[in-house]
């Protein structure tokens, strides 16, 4: 087998592992609203492994406390339960609880 044959072979199972490591990830948008977006940047994208739940995006963006103050979470417009697992490209609204008078 000449060099050029064997460079080849020889990265052909790190490319397998990088493979199935992009295979087990999933791209989605996160926006924020009101003081969240002083927190976190209002518009972003945030690669999350698979079966990977809206809690799980929270506590990845340090934001459990605004679990207990009443966050409001939607995915692709329709308000979702913390525990609703993420879908690729799936566009997630995080809505801090109104408050005023």
């Amino acid at each position: 087998m000449n060099s050029v044959q064997r460079n080849c072979v020889d990265k052909l199972p790190l490319q397998s592992i990088i493979m199935a490591e992009q295979d087990n990830t999933i791209t989605v948008s996160v926006v924020a609203f009101g003081p969240l977006s002083e927190e976190i940047p209002r518009n972003q994208e945030i690669q999350m492994t698979k079966n990977s739940t809206i809690q799980d995006l929270i506590i990845s963006l340090n934001l459990e406390k605004w679990l207990e103050n009443g966050l409001t979470v939607a995915i692709n417009g329709d308000r979702c339960e913390i525990e609703r697992e993420l879908s690729n490209d799936d566009e997630i609204a995080l809505l801090p609880p109104v408050s005023g008078g």
